[in-house]
């Protein structure tokens, strides 16, 4: 009886169970991962698993991605967002979709999609140890893990952003060094004093997003604040955020004279209260160095210049990201030694990866765990087809 492919797939997060779970069940397949298999799926969505994202076009979908985006093309033209939530509804996890496309079990349990993913590998074998070196052997490839070492025909790579890209190190893997994304970000001025307090729907000036600001005791953060750290992961710190606080309501001096004009004999503390939260409106006016209880008929044109550059230009330096607060990693596996067909390693036949191991990160939404679903299929159908 030939034997069967012996595959280790190192990493038992959603990428490597879903692997797991597509892969043929003839394989003889261990997974390698020291603690809770799926524990970093329980406190998505909230702990309701927010497990993808509705948008059926695939191209629009991967605009979603500030790094793999066109690399995601061929990935999702062949396991899109539709084919997952067909999966989930086959093995017993019926969905909803709520707002902005993100799609929910109806349970919403993160703890119930956990459970239900693990029936579907009851036949792989399970490692409770860490790997800490993947090197090529005469037949394929050999781990060592504890204080053991194993051997298999294939690998598959599926730690995720966080995870210890060292044991590529024999392997010659070209790694981008990950980088915070999606996190809060702490500022060089302190917002204690006005933490929870929310600017609804102002506009970021270096990336056109536009959402709601939330101040906090370490800086800012929220959704708009996630998406801006995303796209500039990589730049260095610190750096300067401007923000259209008035969400261009006033797009010029014109415009902000006749709002003047429209009020003459209000104060501005009050006027600017249309546009901010009477909380904030103070520490703005004081930042521009103006008292509150000004007329709007006594403001000339300099300091109306003054205040409206302040509305359409407030800017917060970030000094760093907040510590512990990012969700996923920019940043693995470079995207160039990796087949996007067949997630295959270009120079090492039988390595494969899948998920946030590879340098691919989206936005909030269920993009990132659609990135672990769908490469997934691609690793198990390239295995599982032989081609």
């Amino acid at each position: 009886m030939e034997r069967a492919c012996s595959i280790a797939i190192i990493g038992g997060g959603p990428a490597g169970i879903m692997t797991a779970a597509f892969l043929d069940k003839n394989f003889d397949i261990t997974i390698f991962e020291p603690k809770l298999l799926l524990g970093t799926l329980l406190p998505t969505g909230g702990g309701k698993c927010n497990i993808t994202n509705a948008e059926p076009e695939f191209k629009t979908f991967a605009a979603n991605y500030p790094r793999g985006e066109k690399f995601l093309y061929s990935v999702f033209s062949r396991f899109s967002a539709l084919d997952a939530i067909e999966y989930f509804n086959k093995i017993g996890i019926k969905t909803l979709t709520l707002g902005n496309g993100r799609v929910f079990p109806e349970k919403m349990d993160s703890a119930f999609v956990r459970a239900k993913l693990l029936e579907q590998i009851s036949h792989c074998n399970i490692e409770k140890a860490k790997v800490t070196d993947i090197a090529r052997s005469v037949d394929g490839f050999k781990i060592t893990a504890g204080k053991s070492e194993y051997y298999f025909d294939k690998v598959v790579v599926t730690i995720g952003g966080h995870g210890d890209f060292s044991i590529l190190d024999n392997l010659g893997v070209k790694i981008i060094p990950p980088k915070p994304a999606l996190t809060g970000l702490c500022t060089r001025t302190s917002y204690k004093n006005i933490s929870g307090l929310v600017l609804k729907e102002v506009i970021n000036k270096q990336t056109g997003l536009c959402g709601d600001l939330l101040f906090t005791h370490f800086g800012v953060s929220g959704p708009l604040v996630f998406k801006v750290s995303s796209l500039k992961a990589r730049d260095d710190f610190p750096y300067t955020l401007s923000f259209d606080l008035t969400g261009g309501k006033l797009p010029d001096s014109a415009a902000f004279q006749r709002v003047l004009n429209s009020n003459p004999k209000k104060e501005i503390k009050t006027l600017l209260a249309a546009y901010l939260p009477k909380n904030f409106v103070q520490i703005f006016l004081n930042g521009c160095g103006m008292d509150g209880d000004i007329q709007c008929y006594k403001i000339d044109g300099k300091n109306r210049d003054l205040v409206l550059e302040e509305l359409k230009n407030y800017k917060i330096t970030v000094t760093k990201p907040r510590p512990d607060g990012e969700t996923v990693m920019a940043g693995g596996v470079d995207l160039n030694s990796v087949h996007p067909k067949t997630l295959e390693c270009k120079n090492i036949s039988g390595l494969f990866f899948a998920g946030e191991v590879l340098d691919i990160d989206g936005f909030c939404g269920g993009f990132n765990l659609q990135n672990c679903w769908s490469g997934s299929f691609i690793v198990a159908n390239t295995i599982n087809t032989g081609k």
